[in-house]
């Protein structure tokens, strides 16, 4: 069966790591040619970057994907990077883990959180102020604010409206980081939200939620994959449908092993 990535928004977090803790970048030369790389292969793809953060040894990014080109865009990113950067150190071997990590983001407190935690990383990290770090679209942002033109890695024009005001989105980003409290407490998705949209979800592959648990194993193994694939959790999933933890975990990963030997044989 086919796995369900889409998300309903087109909003995604993706984190790349280098393979075994691996340093993907060994100085700012490889940082400037990973961006460059990332810019073509979206724009080529029709993918938006929407936040970045280099790390030492991993990548994370906030993506928009309307047409479900995001896969083929970030292999082709990693692997012509890779191969660059290992003919330029010597090195041989996978620079990246086999697959990258993403996570649907479905409403707009968990874009505005995203793209928080993206700018975070390094702080968090304990290597540099979000405000002082230069290898993310921390800075691009508070640009667009003051319609500055500059080209940049990100288009933080299809969000800023979530923020209102260059203030707000930097009262946002930092003071979660300074007191664990959200600036815009208003915005914090309730149970409510989460459950309304797992039922609009599973009515959107063909089930409704309260009758998943009587499905048959196909329609209700489509609906597991597709709550598991935009980021709910197994218990949420076991309180929305009604099915057993177990009975859901044993789906959930067997279907993570489907996938893991499929992207093997490739």
């Amino acid at each position: 069966m086919q796995r369900v990535w889409r998300t309903v928004t087109g909003f995604y977090h993706v984190c790349a790591r280098g393979t075994g803790k691996q340093l993907i970048f060994e100085g700012d030369e490889d940082r400037w040619e990973f961006l460059e790389l990332m810019r073509e292969c979206c724009r080529k793809a029709g993918v938006t970057v929407i936040a970045w953060c280099l790390m030492g040894n991993h990548v994370r990014l906030v993506l928009a994907d309307y047409e479900d080109a995001m896969s083929a865009a970030m292999h082709r990113l990693l692997l012509t990077y890779a191969r660059r950067f290992n003919k330029r150190t010597g090195r041989t071997g996978h620079l990246f883990q086999n697959r990258f990590d993403r996570r649907s983001l479905d409403t707009d407190w968990q874009v505005m959180e995203a793209i928080r935690s993206v700018h975070a990383n390094p702080q968090e990290a304990g290597i540099a102020l979000v405000e002082c770090y230069p290898w993310s679209s921390f800075a691009e942002y508070l640009r667009a604010y003051d319609n500055d033109m500059t080209r940049g890695f990100s288009d933080p024009s299809c969000v800023l409206e979530l923020f209102g005001s260059a203030k707000a989105f930097i009262v946002y980003s930092l003071s979660t980081l300074d007191d664990g409290e959200s600036a815009m407490p208003d915005l914090e998705e309730t149970e409510w939200e989460r459950h309304a949209f797992a039922e609009k979800l599973a009515k959107g592959l063909g089930v409704p939620l309260d009758v998943v648990k009587a499905a048959s194993s196909a329609q209700r193994n489509t609906v597991i994959l597709g709550l598991h694939d935009a980021g709910f959790t197994v218990r949420q999933i076991e309180r929305y449908t009604g099915i057993g933890k177990s009975t859901v975990s044993r789906i959930v990963h067997a279907y993570a092993q489907v996938d893991a030997q499929a992207e093997g044989s490739k």
